[in-house]
């Protein structure tokens, strides 16, 4: 049984994932940055799951473990929501 699922789709096809993510047994949706969608979101929450979206997975995991330098990020910044400029 998975823990998390990893959705790399356009934010009109979140919907149909939900339901894939639940049936497959997944306690967590993550949605990548720039992806959204807040209707699917709620859904995923009244079924259970955690949602995580606009975030990415591979910063989250290298900020976690203390690499974000492995991965060629030296901004100081130690955070994966999309800056506003």
């Amino acid at each position: 049984m998975p823990d998390i699922g990893d959705v790399f789709r356009r934010a009109s096809d979140i919907p149909s994932v939900v339901d894939d993510v639940v049936a497959a047994g997944a306690s967590t949706i993550w949605v990548p940055l720039g992806v959204g969608n807040e209707e699917a979101a709620i859904d995923a929450e009244k079924r259970g799951l955690t949602v995580v979206m606009d975030r990415c997975i591979t910063v989250e995991h290298a900020r976690f473990h203390g690499g974000l330098h492995l991965m060629g990020f030296d901004t100081g910044v130690i955070s994966a929501k999309k800056q506003v400029r």
